[in-house]
């Protein structure tokens, strides 16, 4: 993937230091971001770009098939991750807003619904800071979702190992009988 050097480092200072540099990185003009998806770095690019990014895959105009909600999910945490690890804030703003409105619609209840959200709750943990919004609201959400959620082994599995997601669970367990609602962001254009 290409992008102009001078708007990347001018996104952060950590992708200056990628860019502005004796090293390897920064003679050669090419930055190796190996644990990063490419579907993330493609629309952190277009947000670079354009201020905005589509959470939606471009798909051919013969199968106009909505895209799974989840995915979509997944990049806009993604897009979290990114963003904290070099300190975007206003990417990590938008990503979180998106990532809010869309679970928003998703109305879980099946074993996959709950597969897959426990998948996603496993991801956040082990890859946002522990102080971010999104791992409470997380919390929040299996809070609501408990009666479908601990049906699964995966979701008994991330209680274990998860010792601060099962603490905010706790927390909310008693009395979450409506979907949590997301803190109020606006992070300008979405």
């Amino acid at each position: 993937m290409e992008m102009h050097k001078k708007l990347l480092a001018s996104i952060s200072p950590e992708l200056n230091k990628h860019v502005n540099n004796d090293m390897r990185e920064g003679i050669e003009g090419r930055i190796h971001l190996p644990e990063d998806r490419e579907e993330v770095l493609t629309l952190f690019i277009e947000w670079a770009y354009t201020g905005c990014y589509s959470h939606k895959s471009p798909s051919p105009k013969s199968s106009p098939k909505p895209e799974d909600p989840w995915h979509s999910l997944f990049k806009h945490i993604g897009l979290c991750v990114f963003a904290d690890k070099f300190n975007i804030p206003i990417l990590n703003e938008l990503a979180e807003s998106k990532f809010y409105t869309e679970i928003n619609r998703i109305k879980p209840s099946s074993w996959s619904d709950a597969f897959i959200l426990t998948i996603m709750i496993g991801y956040a943990y082990n890859n946002l800071p522990s102080a971010h919004p999104i791992l409470k609201f997380l919390a929040q959400y299996a809070s609501w979702k408990l009666k479908l959620l601990r049906e699964t082994a995966e979701f008994n599995q991330l209680v274990l190992v998860r010792p601060t997601f099962l603490q905010e669970l706790l927390k909310h367990l008693n009395g979450l009988k409506a979907k949590p609602k997301a803190p109020y962001k606006n992070p300008g254009a979405q």
